[in-house]
């Protein structure tokens, strides 16, 4: 009878545990490695809805429309990561007011890393990080939250 006991007790544990291990694994969704502005919107209402909620203030979208052409930026983020939940979409915005900004949005798992290897290999330590280049050479990071604005920090940089 015991043995019976300890058995039973072995199987519901082990079934409470692969319960909780699959849940866990399950429960939330990461875009990890390059993804459009489109389905990182589509795909994470988070980023929807803060997307939906900002509004460039008009000093902000003068300063973004007078961006030299030559100017590019990489945004690592993590889906799971509130501050990218709240910038990345405001960087979406100015993308929307100046649709020929190059740009390349590139998501990060947990250790802050994606398939590519460019995370680690640009020492990206923190979500989100905006590495701003102009003329194909970097000019500055933006990382975790802006000073005043993304719009106002990129163009301090130029």
């Amino acid at each position: 009878m015991r043995t019976f006991a300890v058995i039973l007790f072995t199987i519901a544990m082990l079934t409470l545990v692969s319960a909780c291990a699959n849940s866990y694994t399950t429960s939330a969704t990461m875009t990890i490695g390059e993804v459009s502005s489109e389905r990182l919107i589509s795909d994470h209402p988070s980023f929807m809805q803060s997307y939906r909620a900002f509004q460039l203030s008009e000093s902000d979208i003068a300063e973004v429309k007078a961006w030299p052409s030559d100017l590019h930026v990489d945004v690592y983020f993590g889906t799971w990561c509130h501050d990218s939940q709240r910038e990345v979409p405001h960087f979406l915005k100015i993308v929307a007011e100046k649709t020929e900004l190059s740009n390349r949005l590139i998501g990060l798992d947990y250790e802050k890393s994606e398939p590519n290897g460019t995370a680690k290999s640009h020492d990206i330590k923190y979500t989100p990080t905006f590495v701003v280049y102009q003329n194909n050479k970097e000019i500055g990071r933006i990382v975790e939250r802006p000073k005043v604005s993304l719009a106002a920090d990129i163009s301090a940089m130029l």
